[in-house]
């Protein structure tokens, strides 16, 4: 800790790794290409590197927007029943660059590895199913907010300065 009380960068840093690693799915905004409304999804992910990677299927309208776009907003929260306020839930957001990942790389299939030892034989069956594909969400610029008054700038999984109003 800081003299003010606040964590030192590698404590932050340490809270917020801890914080990610703690998470299972992701929620996912996604502008529609035809200029339909937004859509929005959640998702069972795995951190591998520097992406979330996710099992997307065409039949969910979040999956065709962002393969078509590019680009896609990605949040992760505390979950809801740990948080004693809302208004300072632990949470990050990021604008995201999205890339499919074909089947037939080495890529696939250490991610989708990595996936079902996170998330189970589920993910056998899906990429077994030809809708589904496997998406890495490239996380950018973003924000992470720990509580009250402490919200920081990300770059990737890198936290950075925090914002003040």
């Amino acid at each position: 800790m800081s003299r003010s009380g606040e964590p030192d960068e590698e404590e932050l840093q340490s809270r917020f790794e801890s914080f990610v690693g703690g998470q299972t799915a992701l929620v996912l905004a996604v502008d529609a290409p035809d200029g339909a409304p937004p859509v929005i999804g959640t998702l069972p992910f795995v951190r591998h590197r520097e992406a979330f990677f996710v099992l997307a299927s065409d039949l969910a309208p979040h999956t065709p927007a962002m393969l078509a776009t590019g680009v896609a907003s990605v949040a992760l929260m505390a979950d809801q029943a740990d948080t004693r306020n809302p208004f300072a839930r632990e949470r990050a957001q990021w604008q995201a660059t999205v890339g499919e990942i074909g089947r037939d790389t080495a890529a696939f299939k250490a991610v989708t590895t990595e996936l079902r030892r996170c998330h189970g034989q589920t993910v056998d069956l899906l990429c077994g199913l030809g809708d589904f594909h496997l998406v890495a969400l490239e996380p950018g610029e973003g924000r992470y907010v720990s509580g009250f008054g402490r919200a920081y700038r990300l770059s990737g999984f890198s936290v950075g300065t925090q914002l003040r109003g």
